[in-house]
């Protein structure tokens, strides 16, 4: 994996661990509908990252990696 693709996976881990956090403290007590709606766009980013870290390693896989448009 390029430099780029090893930072890109490395950040988006970060978010995905501060996604954890906000969830397991979303866990506890009663939830307005605010709160609801924020777990639920945190949940699809969660989604979203899994498929990232995935077609980043297809594309290492098949030798496809693709540089940042600096």
């Amino acid at each position: 994996m390029s430099s780029y693709g090893s930072e890109h996976v490395l950040t988006l881990l970060k978010e995905l661990s501060v996604l954890k956090e906000l969830d397991s403290d979303y866990e506890g007590g009663p939830k307005t509908e605010s709160e609801r709606d924020t777990h639920g766009l945190r949940q699809q980013r969660h989604h979203e990252i899994g498929d990232e870290i995935k077609a980043l390693a297809e594309q290492k896989k098949n030798g496809t990696e693709q540089s940042p448009i600096v």
